[in-house]
């Protein structure tokens, strides 16, 4: 029996006024080569907070031991076989400077940088975001994350 709802965390990771992003496999199924925050599926029994410090070391072997800061929500459907989708995003205000981080990605990701408000723009005009013209888009979430703090 499939689930009725998947929820999903989505972590904006900002430090010195620039943000993390991540850039997709060219073979990704969903999103190929597009740049992205992180996340992904919170599982079974496990709390919004332990979900995004799993995703995060996972996807990019970082450490996190700042509190989220909750910035949106979103649900969605892809289609009428499909389970509804929520969607929580998150920012966590990483401490000290960008060098210290030490990222190790996974394999569904190829690349990384630190990016301002005006680059990540820049790349979302240029379609190499994810969902550029979508409210919820990787734009948009730098976006909020930017204006809460």
């Amino acid at each position: 029996m499939q689930p009725l709802q998947i929820t999903s965390v989505i972590v904006v990771l900002k430090c010195q006024r620039k943000f993390l992003l991540f850039r997709r496999d060219e073979y990704d199924d969903i999103f190929p080569c597009k740049w992205q925050n992180l996340g992904g599926k919170i599982e079974l029994g496990e709390t919004v907070e332990k979900a995004i410090a799993r995703e995060v070391f996972e996807e990019a072997g970082l450490t996190i031991d700042r509190h989220p800061v909750f910035l949106q929500s979103y649900s969605w459907k892809k289609d009428d076989d499909s389970p509804i989708r929520l969607g929580l995003i998150f920012m966590i205000n990483l401490q000290g400077r960008q060098s210290e981080y030490k990222v190790k990605l996974n394999e569904e990701l190829v690349d990384y940088g630190w990016f301002s408000l005006a680059e990540a723009k820049k790349m979302n005009d240029t379609d190499k975001l994810i969902s550029p013209k979508s409210p919820t888009g990787t734009f948009a979430q730098l976006t909020l994350a930017h204006k809460k703090h």
